[in-house]
């Protein structure tokens, strides 16, 4: 059951960004031009983090599924109700990942770049934090490791996920406070960055 919903879970991860690339047109370039806008607008720190912890994150994530007994020394003894809490765990990020995509639309962009027609706008879950999209993934990469009952599956994917959160964070803002100034700026100040620490606000902005 927790393998059936740990596919699940990335299969519906995956279809929303899709879905949502498809919208804003990043999406059917090419392989080509994909890697080449990867390689032209992303921090280049994660070029190294990423393949550093995603590799032996899917590895580990493969023999899990098809070979366990390749992985044992990262099981968890771990209770039947703390792997149902990581269904939740998984459902509320993926609800969260939806809603912040759906209220982004035409404006979500893979990369570290602004389109022409970026919007900063003034609904969902931007009006709560600045950065759900990361709140998504870090809920959702957290879930894995309790739906695996598997230590490493859980710490490198939050790990992998926390790098990119704080290496990405400051160009983001950095990119949206050259684009929008003053707007931007009184944003980021009553709005926190990840938890919903205080009540929503009237503006959000339109990128992850």
């Amino acid at each position: 059951m927790f393998k059936v919903a740990f596919l699940a879970l990335f299969v519906c991860a995956v279809a929303i960004r899709v879905r949502y690339q498809r919208l804003a047109g990043t999406y059917d370039k090419g392989m080509a031009a994909h890697t080449e806008s990867h390689l032209a607008h992303e921090a280049r720190p994660l070029l190294i983090i990423r393949p550093l912890l995603g590799f032996p994150w899917y590895a580990v994530v493969l023999c899990w599924f098809f070979a366990p007994q390749w992985v044992r020394w990262s099981f968890v003894l771990m209770p039947g109700w703390l792997r149902m809490g990581g269904l939740l765990l998984a459902g509320l990020g993926l609800l969260l990942l939806w809603r912040s995509h759906a209220a982004m639309g035409r404006n979500f962009r893979p990369t570290l770049e602004i389109s022409p027609q970026q919007e900063l706008v003034t609904s969902g879950p931007y009006a709560f934090v600045r950065h759900p999209l990361y709140a998504a993934f870090l809920l959702m990469l957290a879930s894995t490791g309790l739906l695996a009952a598997n230590w490493f599956i859980g710490v490198v994917g939050v790990l992998l996920i926390a790098s990119i959160t704080v290496v990405r964070i400051p160009p983001e803002e950095a990119q949206l406070e050259g684009r929008f100034g003053e707007r931007y700026r009184e944003y980021r100040q009553r709005t926190p960055a990840l938890l919903p620490l205080r009540g929503p606000e009237t503006a959000r902005a339109a990128n992850g």
